[in-house]
């Protein structure tokens, strides 16, 4: 249900409920969490419940809630993504000056990619149509490729079943199965390729860029102008992304 402000309501009683949890230094009960928030009962029951299954909360012996450690991993990872475009930027740089190609640095958004960083060689003969900030849908991507194929088995086949594959040129992968194979040939060369599935003149590269515990963050890629690449190029561009990548991930995980 919508309120007057156009806000959903049962998302503004979750968020009401973790915020008085976080206020509290000891774990509380139902009927107090109910009370302080000036809901029913069975409302808060069934809030807690589903929080609880989530693993965002948990109850202890005496049927008080807390906030689980959950919530402090996903703030963490929050904290690394704000860090990262400027923890990734030399890294990008090196990559586009050795090949002369544009660098970009993006994270899922949903069905879309979302670039967070990018960097241009100065002598690009080239310039996408890209920024920061630009969506764009992920199975045209290497590095949506990347992302996706880093997603839990159970999230993946979702995503697969729920996304539309809409045709952006000729080489556009337009069905799930074929997009599932792509994926498992990624995870055998290291690294996803777009084979100008977005763009007629492009050929993407693009890598993993994981965290402190090995959890994909983000994705990096090389755009490389030319649709003439031989497979040994393209070896050696999907190996000099898959170093940049790797080069992020541990500054990442040192920081």
């Amino acid at each position: 249900m919508v309120s007057d402000n156009g806000f959903v309501r049962s998302v503004e009683r979750v968020a009401a409920l973790l915020e008085l949890l976080s206020q509290r230094k000891s774990p509380m009960r139902m009927i107090e969490i109910a009370q302080a928030l000036d809901l029913p009962k069975s409302t808060a029951h069934g809030l807690l419940q589903t929080l609880q299954a989530k693993d965002f909360v948990v109850r202890d012996d005496n049927q008080r809630y807390r906030l689980s450690l959950r919530l402090f991993s996903l703030a963490a990872t929050a904290l690394e993504l704000v860090d990262l475009p400027e923890l990734a930027r030399p890294a990008m740089e090196e990559l586009s000056d050795s090949t002369g190609g544009t660098c970009n640095l993006a994270v899922l958004d949903g069905h879309y990619v979302m670039y967070i960083e990018k960097v241009e060689h100065k002598d690009s003969l080239v310039r996408l149509v890209t920024h920061v900030g630009t969506r764009i849908p992920a199975h045209a991507t290497a590095l949506g490729k990347v992302l996706v194929g880093a997603l839990p088995e159970v999230e993946q086949k979702q995503w697969l079943t729920d996304h539309e594959f809409e045709r952006m040129t000729d080489r556009t992968i337009t069905d799930a199965e074929a997009f599932r194979e792509d994926l498992l040939a990624q995870a055998k060369r290291g690294y996803a390729l777009d084979n100008q599935e977005l763009h007629a003149a492009i050929t993407g590269f693009a890598a993993p860029v994981r965290d402190h515990t090995g959890t994909v963050v983000a994705a990096l890629s090389l755009a490389y102008l030319g649709s003439s690449i031989n497979a040994g190029e393209k070896r050696e561009l999907g190996a000099q992304v898959i170093r940049a990548a790797d080069t992020v991930s541990s500054a990442l995980s040192n920081r």
